[in-house]
């Protein structure tokens, strides 16, 4: 008899708690979670069993901008060619990086971030029967986002719940008249869209495995303070849930993929110095192992449901490098990689770590959060408290510690007082 063949979605459900695909890898998450937020017919980050969702397929924008809109259908809306060319060239300014893509992309896959809300859309196609040019449909928002909104809308503790639907409701508000919003909200009108009366039911949320574990409790804590951090510009905020969503979907693959096989606790270690070929190589492995320890676990928990071949897992296997590359927590998306913390992930990182209105320690973001929490190795103490420094210099440690701080001083995370003295904070009008 055949044994029965089984897709990744079905094993990185089992495993992970939410659909861990390739093609949904990337930036990807954190657009599918702020559709979810911004689209829920329920409201913002509702407790309702079931969750439907307004899709907007923004094609006309996209068409216009990858010059793959129909002549008719743009001399219908736009004024005239002036118009078209300054529209586009302002659209292709609010793209969602693919920094990965090998050939030119279609509409289909063009983008835009987040920056207002009726820039939010969803997945679309060129439609595939008679009469249908557009079809609203998954594509790359395949679930990893619908896995981080479940967890975020599931959260047990009422008052985190509720400061983080009122900064979602702050960070997209349903008033904001700005010129961008109108633009959007004009373009988005022109392309198809769900009914207002009849919301898609979202099959992929429902079926997600919220556990409620340290690790979904730290990404409810990271989200709350981002979102508290009103003093910050919408985009840095919008940003930072971005980059915290992919950055926490690579931790949590990599965390419990070392907990199912039973090892110690993770350690990631990220070079931030760039100057110690001892740290670089070990950055590399740490990347090569863990990928290894994903793709172990999942061929394993393939055999036991049938049959896992090698593109579903290969599927599984790229989500965690590319979602770590989005988020910063890689040096490149492809070639000879390994960990470090680009800016966008420490800002992520500082924004999710630090309250609104408060500081941190520098010394405790290092341990306390960076490693006790994320299970990043950055410092001498986290080195230390991994049992590392058998192995390697303690100095090669304390030379990439200062690398780091050296970074988030000239960006502003980081301020100085003394020798004794670094507070990390976000800046800004809090």
């Amino acid at each position: 008899m055949a044994t029965a063949s089984v897709r990744a979605p079905d094993i990185t459900t089992k495993l992970f708690g939410g659909v861990f695909d390739v093609d949904g890898s990337g930036h990807y998450p954190g657009l599918e979670l702020i559709n979810f937020v911004v689209c829920c017919a329920e409201g913002t980050l509702p407790d309702t069993p079931k969750v439907h969702v307004h899709r907007a397929a923004h094609d006309f924008a996209r068409q216009l901008i990858t010059e793959q809109l129909d002549p008719a259908r743009k001399a219908s809306v736009l004024l005239n060619e002036h118009t078209a060319v300054a529209v586009g060239h302002l659209l292709r300014c609010l793209e969602l990086e693919v920094p990965n893509a090998v050939k030119a992309k279609g509409w289909e896959r063009t983008h835009f971030f987040p920056y207002t809300r009726s820039l939010v859309h969803w997945d679309a196609r060129k439609g595939r029967q008679a009469g249908v040019d557009v079809q609203i449909e998954r594509r790359y928002l395949r679930g990893a986002g619908a896995y981080a909104f479940a967890v975020l809308r599931r959260d047990p503790d009422q008052n985190r719940l509720r400061a983080m639907r009122e900064g979602f409701d702050a960070l997209y508000p349903r008033d904001r008249d700005s010129p961008l919003e109108l633009l959007a909200a004009t373009l988005r009108s022109k392309g198809r869209c769900d009914p207002e009366d009849a919301p898609s039911l979202d099959q992929v949320e429902a079926a997600t495995e919220v556990r409620n574990d340290s690790w979904e409790e730290l990404f409810r804590d990271g989200m709350r303070n981002i979102l508290g951090h009103i003093g910050q510009p919408a985009v840095q905020r919008a940003r930072a849930v971005m980059a915290w969503t992919s950055i926490w979907l690579a931790l949590v693959q990599a965390s419990r993929a070392l907990a199912l096989q039973g090892g110690a606790g993770m350690a990631i270690v990220v070079d931030c110095a760039g100057t110690h070929p001892q740290l670089r190589r070990a950055a590399q492995r740490c990347l090569k192992d863990i990928v290894g320890v994903v793709e172990q676990v999942s061929r394993e928990e393939g055999e036991r449901q049938g049959h896992l071949s090698g593109q579903q897992l290969g599927k599984i296997r790229a989500f965690f490098g590319n979602t770590a590359a989005a988020g910063g927590l890689l040096n490149s998306w492809k070639g000879r990689r390994h960990f470090t913390l680009k800016l966008s992930a420490i800002e992520a990182l500082v924004l999710a770590a630090v309250p609104a209105g408060t500081e941190l320690e520098f010394e405790k973001f290092m341990t306390q959060w960076l490693f006790e929490r994320c299970g990043i190795v950055a410092g001498r103490e986290g080195a230390a408290r991994a049992g590392m420094l058998m192995a390697f210099d303690g100095t090669i440690f304390e030379e990439n510690e200062r690398r780091l701080a050296d970074q988030m001083r000239a960006a502003g995370l980081l301020k100085v007082f003394s020798d004794a003295t670094r507070m990390v904070s976000p800046g800004g009008r809090n």
